[in-house]
């Protein structure tokens, strides 16, 4: 069976903007259309990272430049992708057999207080807000504090919901996820772990919790599996391998996922497993679910339709 992937999370349009290089092919990044193009269809979530290094306006400004320019490499190769914004662009995308890129950020600390920040990253195509990143921010507390959302994180999230622009805590804390598990609630919308693993599996403080995971499958979210080797496994004793990004995808399975998991690799953003290279080899973690017994029809499941399903129901 000829694999499609949809996946939940990349760096790959900051690496674009940093190393001057192209979306259609490159030799330095995880990501590119000739890559992609394994695949027998490809979609994608390119997430703009919020610069560690950088204050928040000055993250700010940087998203402007990085979206400007990734705007700019869907033109140029605009035979091959298409920016999607809605299930009918998704759908179309699809049907024309063309690379579907759906842009979201990465730390809202970049907002700098400023909820009409989000309508601007609404007109720009941003479908997805990935909360927090590390630290304590004016949005809330990240998976390294205790602290929750502040009362402008909570305002942002309920502005989120009322833009349609989808609320992500992969990388927030316990805390902040409590937080907006309530107002998800409130306003009956679905939220998402973009990029995380199973803490029940491997107790990484950036990975998921049990009850959180229960969360997002009752609100109708997602949850992508992450390849970054620290969040796998203790990476210290023994390197990563593809064996345990399909340990994190069983762990989920056995908490009743099996219509709301997928991949939230973060190629661009993290070192890979020993055993994967870039994107073409994710193919190896279907091949160790063939060898489980998982059917062709669950591992669709995992590699495209759960995430192809969510983004028709919410984009």
């Amino acid at each position: 069976m000829k694999l499609s992937l949809f996946d939940g999370h990349c760096d790959t349009a900051y690496e674009l903007y940093r190393r001057g290089v192209h979306l259609a092919d490159n030799n330095c990044c995880h990501i590119s259309l000739e890559k992609a193009a394994f695949y027998g269809q490809y979609a994608q979530f390119y997430a703009i990272w919020s610069d560690r290094h950088l204050d928040d306006e000055a993250c700010w400004e940087q998203f402007l430049k990085i979206a400007a320019n990734f705007h700019a490499e869907i033109h140029s190769s605009s035979d091959r992708v298409a920016q999607v914004t809605s299930p009918v662009e998704l759908k179309d995308a699809v049907a024309n057999g063309n690379h579907a890129a759906i842009l979201a950020v990465e730390d809202a600390r970049l907002t700098a207080g400023k909820l009409e920040r989000l309508d601007h990253m609404k007109a720009l195509g941003v479908k997805y807000l990935t909360l927090l990143w590390g630290g304590d921010t004016c949005v809330g507390g990240s998976h390294d504090t205790e602290n929750g959302l502040t009362a402008y994180g909570k305002d942002l999230a309920k502005r989120c919901f009322e833009l349609g622009i989808i609320p992500d805590v992969s990388h927030a804390s316990e805390a902040s996820v409590d937080d907006l598990i309530s107002i998800a609630h409130e306003c009956r919308k679905p939220f998402i772990a973009s990029h995380s693993n199973a803490y029940g599996l491997f107790g990484h403080t950036r990975n998921l919790r049990d009850r959180h995971f229960t969360a997002i499958k009752e609100l109708g979210g997602i949850v992508g599996v992450s390849l970054c080797p620290s969040h796998l496994t203790d990476d210290s004793l023994r390197p990563a391998t593809a064996e345990d990004v399909f340990s994190h995808v069983d762990y989920y399975l056995s908490l009743g996922g099996e219509n709301i998991i997928g991949f939230g690799a973060d190629w661009d953003g993290t070192d890979l497993p020993a055993d994967l290279s870039g994107v073409h080899d994710l193919t190896k973690v279907a091949e160790i679910m063939a060898k489980h017994n998982y059917t062709e029809d669950l591992i669709y499941k995992i590699y495209w339709k759960n995430f192809y399903d969510f983004a028709m129901r919410n984009l």
